[in-house]
């Protein structure tokens, strides 16, 4: 369905990255995991672009996260301002979990922990006991979204743990450095054969990580992917 909403917040979660928080429509209602087509006005003409939810259903608030691409519509986002209005057309998608199984791992790179984060949100929010082990891969410190809320979501959470890589770490950066790879699911998540699988990102790094479990011999059943594209 076709929602109106009005922008509350703007959070900077990261150097290139924006969170827009606004009031849920009455009604509304998703699943963790999902998106919306968000439709915003620039000179006259509306541009309508898919990004998944950040937000969990436990919260009273919609939010969308978006990577500043310098493109039309990302720069129509960056433009608003609390008060705004944009309109939503949604739920969709299936890429969706509420606690169905006992044990998932995710990985995730950069943008694509959007609706990785609303699950566990969730899934801290219910105190859902299934096992989730994230492995979370981002070019450096400063380019790691919702990095104090994922560690926070950690320390709150003893079913979920967060493991975060960097392919261009500084010599501060104390971390695992390179990218999600199947040596790093092997130290991080050895039962991953009795794991199902959230992987969420780029296309590339989703075809690399999906390639790693493939080859490590997890069934293509207990794969589920979801591929950020950047506009």
């Amino acid at each position: 369905m076709r929602y109106k909403a009005t922008i509350i917040r703007v959070l900077k979660r990261a150097e290139d990255i924006r969170s827009f928080q606004f009031i849920k429509p009455r009604g509304f209602e998703f699943l963790p995991g999902q998106y919306l087509f968000v439709s915003v006005q620039k000179s006259g003409k509306a541009l309508t672009k898919p990004l998944s939810i950040s937000s969990s259903p436990t919260e009273d608030f919609l939010e969308v996260t978006k990577r500043l691409t310098g493109h039309e519509f990302s720069n129509a986002m960056t433009e608003l301002r609390v008060g705004d209005e944009i309109y939503i057309d949604g739920p969709n998608g299936s890429f969706t979990f509420m606690g169905e199984y006992p044990k998932v791992g995710m990985l995730a790179g950069g943008i694509g922990i959007t609706p990785l984060i609303s699950m566990i949100k969730y899934c801290t929010h219910k105190q859902v006991q299934s096992s989730i082990i994230l492995l979370y891969g981002n070019r450096s410190e400063e380019n790691i979204p919702f990095f104090e809320e994922l560690n926070q979501l950690a320390k709150n959470n003893k079913n979920f743990r967060v493991i975060h890589t960097l392919s261009r770490a500084g010599d501060s950066w104390k971390g695992r450095r390179g990218h999600v790879d199947s040596e790093m699911i092997k130290e991080h998540i050895p039962d991953y054969e009795e794991r199902v699988f959230y992987v969420s990102g780029p296309p590339g790094l989703v075809k690399d990580c999906t390639q790693h479990l493939r080859s490590l011999g997890v069934n293509e059943e207990k794969i589920k992917t979801e591929n950020f594209i950047g506009y």
